[in-house]
């Protein structure tokens, strides 16, 4: 294999979140009028919040509310979301580590705030990620190739000489904009939603072995 970095989204890719996003944002959204679907929220994965807000919002035909309302929305958000107990996919920790066993370096990539990743990630798995990008480091989120970009630049490597680790469509067109070759996780959304990766695969055993086989 002959990358020199692997860049990981978060939610769905790393931890085993996006249900609970789901499941926040919908609660919180039917208090302001606006009933939406787990899908609603998965094909969204990637956008900051605000993104996330305007698009539903703009789809279900409500105007945005104002700047309190919105923070006011998003404040209860975080604190339904917060209160789950959220793991990490199984695999990850192999994959990380054996991904480090390579001196490949490593990104960790996501829409959300920082708050959400110090809450879901302990210590020792953020310290196998050289650089961590998040939603405040950026002017344009995912689709946009800017948190990627980013982060390779942080790296100091090329686009073609990266490896992006995704699960949802903003995240892989990002990714692909950026430059970089990308695959997918099944872990929110089945194959068909997933079609502009380069590779799609079931989960993150199948994955470990799909990175393993590419470093024989």
């Amino acid at each position: 294999m002959s990358s020199h970095a692997i860049l990981f989204d978060m939610d769905g890719v790393i931890v085993d979140s996006m249900r609970f996003h789901a499941a926040a944002w919908k609660q919180v959204l039917r208090d302001y009028g606006v009933v939406v679907n787990d899908i609603d929220i998965y094909l969204r994965e990637g956008m900051s919040g605000r993104q996330s807000v305007e698009d539903i919002f703009f789809e279900y035909g409500q105007s945005f509310p104002d700047e309190r309302v919105f923070q006011d929305l998003i404040a209860k958000k975080h604190a339904l979301f917060e209160s789950n107990h959220i793991l990490l996919f199984p695999c990850v920790e192999a994959i990380l580590e054996f991904i480090k066993g390579r001196n490949v370096l490593t990104g960790l990539v996501t829409g959300s705030l920082k708050r959400s990743v110090d809450h879901l990630l302990d210590p020792g798995v953020l310290s196998q990620f050289n650089v961590v990008v998040t939603a405040e480091d950026v002017s344009k989120g995912k689709p946009d190739p800017e948190p990627y970009a980013l982060a390779l630049e942080m790296l100091g490597v090329k686009p073609e000489l990266s490896l992006i680790i995704e699960n949802a469509p903003m995240g892989i067109r990002s990714a692909k904009s950026a430059g970089a070759t990308c695959y997918a996780l099944e872990t929110t959304l089945p194959a068909r939603y997933l079609k502009e990766a380069d590779k799609i695969v079931s989960d993150h055993r199948s994955l470990l072995e799909l990175l393993q086989s590419g470093f024989k």
